[in-house]
């Protein structure tokens, strides 16, 4: 995700398992801030079977993906 010039990295952890949805808490770093921000997501926008405490990511495309961010 890009905001203006700087790069925004997007990590979330699933909370919980809801009906149709997840509770999930996503770090935010842009440049030199970081922000923990609580949603819910729906479970279809998840490429795999979320479970609690489960690792995923956005990739620079906004593509969610499952686990953690491979190194470069």
């Amino acid at each position: 995700m890009r905001i203006g010039l700087l790069t925004a990295l997007l990590l979330g952890e699933v909370l919980s398992i809801r009906s149709g949805s997840a509770e999930v808490m996503i770090v935010e770093r842009v440049g030199d801030e970081i922000r923990h921000v609580n949603k819910l997501l729906s479970l279809d926008e998840f490429p795999c079977n979320p479970y609690p405490n489960m690792l995923f990511y956005y990739t620079e495309r906004d593509e969610l993906r499952c686990g953690e961010p491979e190194p470069n």
